[in-house]
C-alpha cells in the first residue's frame, strides 16, 4: 500500500496530495525540496516540489508558527 505525499506548487503555492507510487523525483530545487517530474499543478500548470508525507508537519513552517501551537 502506498503512502500519500504532499507536493507544493512552486508557482502558486497550492498543496496537492498525490499517491507516492506515481511520483518521479527530479533534481533538488532548494537544499530541502526536490522537484516532481512529469506531474504538474492542477491549478496553474506549475512545477511541483515534494514537501513530505501527507499529514506530517510541513518543514516550511517558521519557528514562530511551531511555538504558537
Amino acid at each position: 500500500m502506498s503512502k500519500e505525499v504532499e507536493c507544493m506548487c512552486l508557482e502558486c503555492g497550492v498543496s496537492l496530495y498525490l499517491d507516492g507510487d506515481i511520483i518521479h523525483l527530479g533534481d533538488y530545487v532548494t537544499d530541502a525540496l526536490r522537484a516532481v517530474e512529469k506531474t504538474f499543478c492542477t491549478q496553474c500548470g506549475g512545477q511541483l516540489a515534494l514537501v513530505g508525507l501527507a499529514g506530517d508537519e510541513p518543514n516550511y513552517r517558521t519557528r514562530g508558527e511551531r511555538a504558537a501551537k
